[in-house]
């Protein structure tokens, strides 16, 4: 990230994209749901820190192309964040300032009992349709 790491940036939650990643896939009272909730209602007041974004692997290890996306691993806290379970992915559609733009939000890595759809996998389609 470079000089944007002490900065906070700009985000963007669009309106279908959080309908169909939270509102539909998680019940209200889910920590699922309020993790979510409570990283929108702070990036959308105080912005994402950008200490806490990382970049996407141009190729991941399951097929996926996110070149150029962010992510950032919720909650967030003190907590290696490795050991977040949730994350974010952004792609930065700022031309002179980021902006940052929710692409999916999710389980970062779900066991493979649970037979989902990682965050980066939808991620991925949004980019990819």
């Amino acid at each position: 990230m470079g000089k944007e790491e002490g900065r906070r940036l700009r985000a963007v939650f669009p309106v279908g994209v959080w309908a169909a990643d939270v509102e539909s896939r998680y019940a209200a009272s889910s920590r699922a749901r309020s993790v979510a909730e409570e990283a929108r209602r702070n990036f959308e007041r105080d912005g994402v820190p950008g200490r806490e974004l990382q970049a996407c692997e141009a190729e991941g290890p399951e097929g996926t192309q996110l070149a150029d996306c962010l992510k950032v691993y919720l909650p967030l806290g003190p907590s290696d964040p490795r050991q977040r379970p949730f994350g974010m992915v952004f792609i930065d559609v700022g031309r002179n300032e980021p902006a940052l733009v929710l692409l999916a939000y999710g389980v970062r890595h779900p066991p493979e009992e649970a037979h989902a759809e990682s965050l980066y996998w939808r991620a991925h389609r949004r980019l990819h349709p």
